[in-house]
């Protein structure tokens, strides 16, 4: 699976590089899974991971009522999942495949570095490996979240964060589609969520995920 995810990243983000960038709360970057049809989403299940539950609701609650303009359905995090995933991964396999979700959305910020990673190329944007499929990266999505505090930086960041955006198949697990913002201050991830959802939904409209009624 890693093999043909680093594969499949290459020929995505080498199709996307020449994508205008944006700064803050825009997308700045995105990749798609090449060589498969585009997945047309119909029932998702939106997750924005945050210790602030009330930025979490609205968040959720936007998406959900953007998503519905272009005939999809989202279903809010807050009202399927117990409160910091306290629920084991068989029972969530079930309930997930009770609930007829085509797709995941997995929103969370990470942490920016004070310094580049020297062995990234310039221009060239591709999601971790770890991120190629949905219950290795959901195994830790709480359990080691990316920092999101205001505090005073550490030696791992810098204060500033880039809030990522990952929807995954449940038929296959795969990821499908990623995307991040420019970076931001660590306490504007929760001020500015409901600018996060009308971004994403306008560029999974861009990308044909989602289609106007």
């Amino acid at each position: 699976m890693n093999l043909r995810f680093r594969l499949s990243a290459l020929f995505g983000f080498l199709a996307l590089a020449t994508l205008p960038l944006f700064a803050g709360n825009k997308i700045a970057h995105r990749w798609m899974l090449p060589g498969t049809p585009v997945p047309r989403i119909q029932k998702i299940l939106v997750v924005r991971i945050g210790e602030n539950f009330l930025a979490r609701q609205q968040f959720e609650d936007e998406m959900k009522r953007l998503l519905a303009l272009y005939g999809a359905e989202g279903v809010q995090g807050y009202m399927f999942l117990p409160p910091k995933n306290d629920m084991m991964e068989g029972e969530l396999k079930q309930r997930i495949k009770e609930s007829a979700l085509d797709t995941i959305l997995v929103v969370r910020a990470r942490g920016v570095p004070k310094q580049a990673d020297p062995s990234a190329a310039p221009g060239i944007y591709a999601p971790p490996a770890a991120y190629s499929s949905f219950w290795p990266f959901w195994n830790t999505a709480y359990s080691d979240p990316p920092p999101v505090s205001g505090n005073a930086p550490n030696t791992k960041d810098n204060g500033l964060v880039r809030v990522e955006f990952n929807v995954f198949s449940t038929k296959d697990e795969d990821l499908v589609w990623n995307g991040e913002t420019g970076a931001i201050k660590s306490k504007d991830f929760d001020r500015l969520g409901n600018e996060y959802a009308r971004a994403l939904v306008n560029q999974l409209r861009k990308d044909k995920l989602i289609r106007k009624k």
